[in-house]
């Protein structure tokens, strides 16, 4: 079970967090760092986890303030930079707590510039206490957020609801860092095969005078044959490359000889599957989409994919399977 969070500004609370990467970073980083063992916990146990945590990288426990009666009353969990934190996990009242952040502001040992309340949403209350079979609950993240508006007239200081949740991780149909290269080809092949809307020649031999190449796949169009050559970008260096490798020279003189042994009319395609960053794209093809710059005589073409493209096909495959 994975955690994320959500986030709800009062005053343009979350843009002001964001100015403090730093505080930022290191709530998040408490907040999340029972993933996935959550699981075993309470709300009140993981409350005291992460109570320790904030005390160990450095947050102070501000002073409490006293009324005239003398009645002592806690403003906020934790301080740090002019950041306070308020656990709300298991609050009677959200409102009051958050009034607090503003009380905070007329003493100098407690003021701050931004307020972090930290709640859970329902589902993530239901789920968590599913899984352990301990208590969860407490005001909900999606009530807060929509108790703000009645705050108005009362609070200026700026406020970010942070709300503990459940992200749901999808089911891959296929491990691509461990699936066999082979294999993998295949199921790149079948995808570009429906994306294309025709069939492709897998696995194209070309033997000449001085070349023994295989090439991923050839795309017979009307106007010419397109040579497919296939990248994976999450590939753990399972997956074959030609873009880093050496051997990209004597692939090119395999290009030259197809066109030479078929038809002229020939290209090579770089299949991009998986997330390429565009500063990779530019230094390999470049503005004029030239591969190297020794590709003299070749045009040169290449198109990216997206592997959540390529999962959603596997999986409406996988599902028609079943349902056949």
């Amino acid at each position: 079970m994975k955690l994320g969070l959500e986030k709800h500004s009062y005053k343009s609370g979350e843009i002001h967090l964001n100015t403090k990467p730093a505080i930022k970073e290191e709530i998040e980083s408490i907040l999340l760092a029972q993933s996935p063992v959550i699981t075993k916990w309470s709300r009140d146990e993981y409350v005291r986890i992460i109570e320790t945590d904030f005390i160990a990288k450095g947050w102070e426990v501000p002073p409490p303030m006293v009324d005239k009666r003398g009645k002592q009353t806690q403003l906020m969990d934790f301080r740090k930079e002019k950041v306070g934190v308020k656990l709300g996990l298991h609050s009677s009242s959200a409102q009051s707590d958050i009034l607090r952040f503003q009380k905070a502001q007329e003493f100098q040992a407690t003021q701050i510039d931004l307020g972090i309340y930290v709640s859970t949403t329902a589902a993530c209350q239901q789920q968590l206490g599913k899984a352990s079979g301990k208590p969860w609950g407490g005001p909900s993240f999606h009530t807060i957020a929509r108790s703000l508006t009645s705050l108005s007239r009362m609070v200026s200081v700026p406020v970010c609801i942070i709300g503990l949740d459940i992200v749901q991780i999808p089911v891959r149909t296929i491990d691509i860092d461990s699936t066999p290269p082979s294999l993998m080809k295949e199921f790149i092949l079948s995808y570009l095969e429906r994306y294309y809307g025709k069939k492709i020649d897998k696995n194209v031999r070309v033997i000449g005078k001085k070349v023994n190449e295989v090439f991923d796949g050839v795309l017979r169009l009307p106007d010419k044959d397109v040579i497919l050559a296939l990248e994976v970008s999450r590939s753990a260096g399972r997956f074959p490359t030609r873009l880093l490798s050496d051997s990209i020279l004597g692939f090119l003189d395999a290009v030259r000889e197809y066109r030479e042994i078929t038809r002229p009319e020939a290209c090579l395609r770089f299949v991009l599957m998986g997330e390429f960053s565009a500063d990779f794209i530019g230094s390999i093809f470049g503005d004029a989409g030239v591969a190297y710059g020794y590709c003299e005589g070749i045009e040169v073409e290449y198109e990216a994919h997206s592997f959540q493209e390529f999962e959603d096909y596997l999986t409406e495959k996988r599902e028609a399977l079943l349902n056949a």
